[in-house]
């Protein structure tokens, strides 16, 4: 009788657990809609690299090859031929331009860019013999520019126009106390950037500069109207 009683007060301790462990779901009463279940979150899109905009900013430092060409009038002042001044210039360019508007595809970049290049020659003889003093042609350039920028995070290409003060000197032996006065000048290319890594990428950039004619001075050579062919290539980080 024990052992009974026993079990049987074991069976309604061990009934309600187990119960409770595989009991159905609850049945909506007849001709009701079942209970609406909790919505699941959407899964975020993942985006392509080519739907990314263009970074907010952009800083390029490239090395630089100028085409200078003659300039007759420069040449007369230094009593030497044409042909005697440096038609090419090597030099560098730091650039930042920040894109305050980004959409899918295109970008409107604002910002500046600097440039310092200088070339040299030495005039010979019929035999190869440097004669004469050494003559050097220097370029320096502070610009403003407005870039209109086409591509994605990765890589964009653009065409930009600028302005800003340029020196563009000439002289013969020393460097002379004072160079000649600078004048505003406006500047137009393109290029385009392609991201090798998360942040550093290799640029390119072709750009002229439509320079001004400048007067002769006690201290520096006069010049005509040029303009200047700029290639430069170099790397950019955003």
């Amino acid at each position: 009788m024990q052992r009974a009683f026993l079990s049987l007060l074991l069976s309604l301790l061990i009934t309600p657990a187990a119960f409770g462990q595989t009991q159905p779901p609850t049945q909506p009463p007849p001709g009701q809609p079942p209970p609406a279940q909790p919505a699941q979150p959407a899964p975020a899109p993942v985006l392509r690299p080519t739907e990314l905009p263009i970074p907010p900013f952009a800083i390029d430092v490239r090395g630089f090859y100028a085409r200078l060409g003659q300039d007759d009038v420069t040449a007369a002042d230094l009593g030497v031929a044409p042909e005697a001044l440096p038609e090419r210039a090597l030099g560098g360019a730091v650039g930042v331009t920040f894109y305050p508007i980004r959409k899918t595809g295109f970008a409107l970049g604002v910002g500046g860019e600097g440039i310092l290049a200088r070339g040299r020659e030495q005039p010979v003889d019929a035999n190869g013999t440097p004669v004469g003093l050494e003559i050097e042609r220097r370029l320096q350039s502070l610009a403003g520019q407005v870039s209109f920028n086409f591509g994605h995070r990765d890589g964009w290409s653009y065409v930009s126009l600028g302005m800003g003060p340029l020196n563009f000197e000439t002289f013969a032996g020393p460097a002379p106390p004072e160079s000649p006065p600078r004048k505003m000048t406006l500047n137009y290319g393109g290029g385009a950037r392609w991201f090798m890594t998360r942040h550093v990428a290799f640029c390119f950039d072709v750009r002229f500069y439509d320079t001004k004619p400048v007067l002769a001075t006690a201290t520096s050579a006069g010049r005509e109207r040029k303009r200047l062919f700029i290639l430069s290539v170099g790397v950019s980080m955003k």
